[in-house]
C-alpha cells in the first residue's frame, strides 16, 4: 500500500495541470548513419508533445522520414562497367519518454514504419524493390541551449519483418540533427 500510494503521489506531482498544458510542436533534420548499404542518408522528423513544457516527465509521439542513396559505378576491364542505384525511404511513428534534466533531456522510445528499399542497375535482371515492415527502439540525447534551437543524438536500432531478397534483418543507426520547437 505505501508502493501505491507513493507511486500515485509522484505521478500526480509530475502530471501537468490544466492550465499549463499547451501544444509544443518539434521539427527536426538529421544525418544519419546506419551499417548496411545505403550508409549514409537525411531524415526529418514531426514530434507533437502531449505534456507542457513546465514538466520533468515529457511524452511525445513522432512522425519520421529518412532517405538513403548510394551510387556505385564498378569498372571490369577496357570498355565495361556496371552502375548501380541503391535507394531507401524510411517512414514510421514512435512514441517517447523524455526527462528534463536542466539543458538535457535523455529520452527512449518505440516505434513501427515501413522501409522501402530500391535497387536499379544498368541490366534489369539485378535490379529488385522490396517493402518490409519494421519495430525500432531507440535512445537518445537533446541539448536545449538555446529556446527554441536543440541539438540531438540518436541512436536507433531496428528489426525487419519478411526479408526476402535482402541478407539482412536489422539495421542500426545513428542520427546526429537539430529541432526547432515551438
Amino acid at each position: 500500500m505505501k508502493t501505491f500510494l507513493t507511486i500515485v503521489t509522484l505521478l500526480l506531482f509530475l502530471l501537468p495541470a490544466k492550465d499549463q498544458v499547451k501544444a509544443q510542436f518539434a521539427i527536426g533534420a538529421s544525418y544519419e548513419i546506419r551499417d548496411e548499404y545505403p550508409t549514409n542518408g537525411f531524415g526529418l522528423r514531426l514530434e507533437k508533445g502531449l505534456m507542457g513544457k513546465n514538466h520533468l516527465l515529457d511524452l511525445t509521439i513522432r512522425g519520421h522520414f529518412s532517405y538513403f542513396n548510394e551510387t556505385n559505378n564498378l569498372k571490369i576491364g577496357e570498355g565495361i562497367s556496371i552502375s548501380r542505384d541503391m535507394d531507401v525511404h524510411d517512414y514510421g511513428l514512435a512514441a517517447l519518454l523524455g526527462v528534463r534534466l536542466g539543458i538535457v533531456r535523455p529520452y527512449a522510445g518505440a516505434g513501427i514504419g515501413l522501409d522501402r528499399f530500391k535497387q536499379n542497375t544498368e541490366r534489369d535482371q539485378f535490379s529488385f524493390k522490396e517493402n518490409n515492415f519494421y519495430w525500432n527502439a531507440f535512445g537518445g540525447a537533446e541539448f536545449t541551449l538555446i529556446p527554441v534551437i536543440s541539438p540531438f543524438i540518436e541512436y536507433r536500432a531496428s528489426r525487419f519483418t519478411g526479408t526476402e531478397d535482402l541478407s539482412f534483418d536489422s539495421v542500426n543507426r545513428i542520427a546526429f540533427g537539430i529541432y526547432l520547437r515551438f
